[in-house]
C-alpha cells in the first residue's frame, strides 16, 4: 500500500503535491487541537476559569467567607466549586468536541473528493457531478457552522465580578491600574477589554510601547507622577495599600470595595487625576529625554500649567485662557470644543502611536508627542472643533478578517474553477 501512495504521489504535478501536501498539514493540525480534548487537558482549563468565575459570583462570594470563617480549608471549598462548575465544563468540552470532529470530517470529506476528482481524471460525468455536489454541500454547511459558531451572546452577563460591575459605572474619561500583580494579571489583560473599562493598556486607547517603558515602568519616577501622566483615577488596591499610598501623600478616596480570591480588595479615587484631554496655559521645548524626565518627575509641575514637548517647537505664553470641552468621546475618536484666547495647543492623553491623526476643522494635523505618554495638536486663537482620531486597526485582526472574508471564498472558487476546467479538457 505505502509502494501505491508513492506512485500515486509521484504521478501528481506541483500544484497537485502542494494541495496534498496542505490536505494532509490540516488533518495533522486537527488532530493536535483534538488531543487536549481527549486526554482532558480543555476541560481542565475550561473547569479553571469556570471555577474563577463561581469565586467571584456576588452570591457566592458572602457564602465562601462565611466558610472560610468557620474554618473550612481553601482546597475543600476549591473542590466544591470545580464540582458546581462541572456541568458547565462538560458541556463546553463535549461542543468543541463536536466542533472539532465535525470540522475534521468536512475536510476529509471535500479533501478525498477533491483528491478524487483530481487523480481520476476519467470518471463518468454522474460520478464526478455527485462529488462537486458533495463538495459544495459540505462547504456550505460548513459556512453556516462557522458563521453559528461566530454568532455568540454577550459574555457580560450576571456572572463577571462585583468589581467590575462597579468600574463599569465609573467615568470612562478616566484609566484604571490595578497596583496588586494578581488583579493587574487577570483583569487588565482579560476583564477590562471585554467589558471596555479603560486602563494603561487598553489597544488604540493606550497601546504599550518603547516610550512607555521608558516613562510609566521606569522606577526614578514616583508612582504619583506616573498615574498622574496615565490619566489615571481609579486605583484597586487592597484597603492597606491605599492607606500606605495616602500615608505617602496620594490623594486618594476610597469609593468601594469588591472581593477577589478571597481578598477584600478596594476602589480608590485619585483627586488630582489629570484629565484625558485639556490645554496646558504653555509648552516646554525639551527634546532630550533625561531633561524631560526630570522636569515631568518634579512634583511642582503641573502639566495643565505647562506640558513637554519632545521637539525644537516653541509656543509663548499668552493672556487669557485656552478651554476644552467634549462634544463626543470613544477610545478611538475624541471631538472636542476649544474657545482659546491665544494659540496654544490641546493635549490628549494618549500615546500619539501609527494610527493616530488630528482634525483642526477638518483639516488633518501632525499630532506631536507631548509629555511622554500624550499627543498635543496646534489650535489657532478662537472657536475650532478638534478632532484625534485612531483608524489603524490591529495587524493580527486584519490578517484574520482577509483570511475569512477574502482568501478562504476565493480559494473555494478557485478550487470550483480548476476543477471545472479539468472536466473540460478531458471530455
Amino acid at each position: 500500500m505505502p509502494e501505491k501512495l508513492k506512485t500515486l504521489f509521484t504521478s501528481l504535478n506541483l500544484g497537485e503535491k502542494l494541495f496534498a501536501l496542505s490536505f494532509l498539514v490540516l488533518i495533522l493540525w486537527g488532530l493536535f487541537l483534538l488531543a487536549p480534548v481527549v486526554t482532558g487537558g480543555f476541560s481542565a482549563s475550561i473547569n479553571r476559569q469556570k471555577v474563577e468565575g463561581l469565586r467571584n459570583h456576588p452570591a457566592l462570594q458572602s457564602e465562601i467567607a462565611a466558610l472560610l470563617r468557620r474554618g473550612t480549608p481553601q482546597s475543600v471549598i476549591d473542590k466544591q466549586l470545580s464540582a458546581m462548575a462541572a456541568e458547565q465544563t462538560n458541556a463546553c468540552t463535549l461542543q468543541r468536541e463536536k466542533a472539532i470532529l465535525w470540522g475534521l470530517a468536512a475536510l476529509v470529506i471535500v479533501g478525498l473528493a477533491i483528491l478524487t476528482l483530481i487523480i481520476k481524471k476519467d470518471l463518468p460525468k454522474d460520478k464526478r457531478n455527485l462529488l462537486l455536489g458533495a463538495i459544495i454541500t459540505v462547504m456550505l454547511i460548513q459556512g453556516f457552522t462557522m458563521a453559528v459558531r461566530y454568532i455568540e451572546p454577550d459574555p457580560r452577563d450576571l456572572s463577571c465580578p462585583d468589581g467590575i460591575k462597579k468600574l463599569m459605572k465609573l467615568d470612562k474619561l478616566y484609566r484604571v491600574h490595578a497596583l496588586n500583580r494578581a488583579l493587574y494579571n487577570a483583569w487588565i489583560s482579560e476583564y477590562f477589554p471585554l467589558y471596555d473599562i479603560p486602563c494603561i493598556d487598553v489597544p488604540a486607547d493606550s497601546r504599550p510601547s518603547v516610550w512607555r517603558r521608558l516613562f510609566f515602568y521606569d522606577p526614578s519616577f514616583s508612582l504619583p507622577r506616573r498615574l498622574l501622566y496615565a490619566n489615571v483615577r481609579y486605583v484597586l488596591a487592597s484597603s492597606e495599600e491605599l492607606d500606605m499610598l495616602s500615608r505617602q501623600g496620594m490623594p486618594l478616596k476610597k469609593i468601594g470595595n469588591f472581593n477577589y480570591q478571597g481578598q477584600r480588595q478596594t476602589i480608590g479615587e485619585l483627586q488630582n487625576t489629570l484629565p484625558r484631554f485639556f490645554a496646558p496655559q504653555s509648552m516646554v521645548s525639551l527634546p532630550k529625554l533625561e531633561e524631560a524626565q526630570a522636569f515631568m518627575n518634579d512634583p511642582k509641575v503641573d502639566p495643565r500649567a505647562v506640558s513637554v514637548l519632545h521637539s525644537e517647537k516653541t509656543f509663548p505664553r499668552g493672556e487669557g485662557t485656552n478651554i476644552v470641552t467634549l462634544v463626543n468621546f470613544s477610545p478611538e475618536k475624541v471631538e472636542l470644543k476649544a474657545n482659546f484666547s491665544f494659540p496654544g495647543c490641546v493635549v490628549l492623553a494618549c500615546e500619539p502611536l501609527s494610527g493616530w491623526y488630528a482634525l483642526v476643522d477638518g483639516e488633518k494635523q501632525t499630532a506631536e508627542r507631548c509629555n511622554l505618554m500624550q499627543q498635543a495638536v496646534s489650535v489657532p486663537a478662537g472657536e475650532h472643533l478638534v478632532t484625534f482620531v485612531y483608524d489603524k486597526r490591529d495587524l493580527s485582526s486584519v490578517v484574520c478578517d482577509i483570511m475569512h472574508v477574502v482568501f478562504l471564498p476565493l480559494f473555494a472558487v478557485f478550487t470550483l474553477v480548476v476543477l471545472f476546467l479539468k472536466k473540460k479538457n478531458a471530455q
